[in-house]
């Protein structure tokens, strides 16, 4: 597709809806781990062919699919439907301030860290990435999640991965505005404005990396998951048969040759696939879903950490164990790794600094130096 990176993807962790049932929770988890696991099957892939041309031999896709993309398309749907879904207070003085501070806690300080760790890297091996505009702007602008180019045709912060949310700050500063609003004009205001933005920058390129993000037709994308929460909020629910019938049209959808299409058309299986699980019936808890479930808690400690295992794996891999043999496991060792580290990075690096953020949020609203942060918004950190 015309405007498609290959750094997917964006993942976004919003507080529970108001009033929701738990159990969509759980399936919007689910749809996490699904979606960044995909995103490691993509990020492996390169890898894998690169295992692949040591030994001579041809180039080719994870199990024959080109669509390990497509979990980028899934988080962003799932983005705009928790906003929609965990923010009625629209209109009420001090929301907008509540919304931003519970988004900066619960995303920057992770990126930050590896933003910190990727700088390090570059420092000390200066070939670990190809960055052409090594400056100091560029650092700032990597950490300030303002779209910047690495090098020619490439719009990607220092920690490659985090271009995406690039888009999610956009969008959480644009719905911060819409909140200034009464509901009922806010989201219209939010919706025009997308469209507008979107018809605006369709013949945008990379040469222009502010205006070429800010007018990406990816931005549609979160307005289906702003749809699909109202629709949700309003008591829309599918039956078990035209559910299933919705995600096999997404997944049918994806599998048909979507090169070339606009970020919004290759949107809208994701729409599909994400209405088919929050808006069917309520699933029975079993084991491999309360695994699901864990995997989705830590999906943003997988997206942004990811590409780190992958490249030390591949790294052992080559050096020990290539071979014509061993080749084929190498995505699926390299990507239960990417895993498992997220795991136990969410466990003791993402979920403690949350916390303690958080802890000290409310002591600075104790102190009436902040606006105080409504417990019903607090971000979803367990």
């Amino acid at each position: 597709m015309d405007r498609e990176r290959i750094w997917p993807v964006s993942t976004s962790v919003v507080a529970p809806p108001a009033g929701s049932d738990a159990k969509v929770l759980v399936q919007i988890q689910w749809l996490r781990a699904v979606a960044a696991i995909t995103v490691v099957f993509h990020h492996a892939n390169f890898h894998w062919n690169g295992l692949r041309e040591a030994l001579d031999l041809p180039s080719a896709d994870f199990l024959g699919l080109h669509c390990w993309w497509f979990g980028i398309y899934i988080f962003f749907v799932i983005s705009g439907f928790l906003m929609v879904r965990a923010s009625p207070d629209f209109g009420v003085p001090g929301a907008p301030r509540r919304f931003l501070a519970r988004r900066m806690i619960r995303i920057v300080p992770l990126y930050w860290l590896l933003t910190t760790l990727s700088v390090i890297a570059v420092i000390l091996i200066p070939s670990s990435e190809v960055i052409e505009t090594g400056t100091l702007a560029y650092v700032v602008k990597s950490y300030l999640f303002i779209p910047t180019l690495r090098a020619a045709g490439d719009v990607r912060p220092i920690l490659g991965q985090g271009w995406t949310l690039n888009y999610e700050m956009f969008f959480y500063l644009c719905f911060a505005l819409a909140m200034l609003l009464p509901r009922r004009l806010g989201l219209p205001a939010l919706t025009a404005a997308f469209l507008a933005l979107a018809w605006i920058g369709r013949d945008a390129t990379v040469a222009t990396p502010i205006f070429y993000s800010v007018t990406d037709g990816l931005l549609v994308v979160f307005l289906f998951g702003c749809g699909l929460g109202l629709a949700h909020e309003k008591g829309l629910r599918l039956s078990w048969p035209i559910a299933l019938a919705t995600i096999v049209a997404g997944i049918a959808w994806l599998l048909a040759n979507l090169q070339g299409s606009a970020p919004w058309v290759a949107g809208v299986p994701a729409l599909l696939v994400v209405a088919g699980v929050t808006l069917r019936p309520p699933p029975r808890e079993t084991v491999a879903g309360r695994w699901f479930a864990a995997v989705g808690d830590a999906s943003y400690s997988l997206y942004l950490t990811h590409t780190f295992v992958l490249r030390g794996v591949f790294l052992v891999w080559k050096r020990l164990w290539l071979s014509a043999a061993t080749v084929p496991f190498f995505m699926l060792a390299s990507s239960l790794a990417a895993v498992l580290a997220s795991l136990l990075i969410y466990r003791y690096v993402e979920r403690p600094m949350t916390r303690a953020l958080l802890a000290r949020y409310r002591a600075m609203e104790t102190s009436g130096r902040l606006p105080a942060l409504a417990p019903a918004a607090e971000p979803r950190i367990a």
